[in-house]
């Protein structure tokens, strides 16, 4: 399953939680007849999640090649 806003999730995302809390995506495991899960890298260098839904979250932004 795919981020909040549809969007399949990818190492380096920016996103964000249901509190406007802002991270980085550092790890996914897609999963195929489960949820996609995703490890963040919190900006204010809190606990880092281990596999969370992907669906929990907000992509903010994405770098492109």
């Amino acid at each position: 399953m795919a981020y909040a806003t549809g969007e399949t999730p990818e190492v380096g995302d920016y996103v964000k939680n249901q509190w406007e809390q802002p991270g980085t995506v550092t790890r996914v495991h897609f999963a195929q007849d489960e949820e996609d899960l995703i490890c963040i890298r919190w900006d204010d260098e809190g606990l880092r999640l281990l596999f969370s839904p992907a669906s929990e979250y907000m992509l903010v932004f994405r770098k492109t090649a």
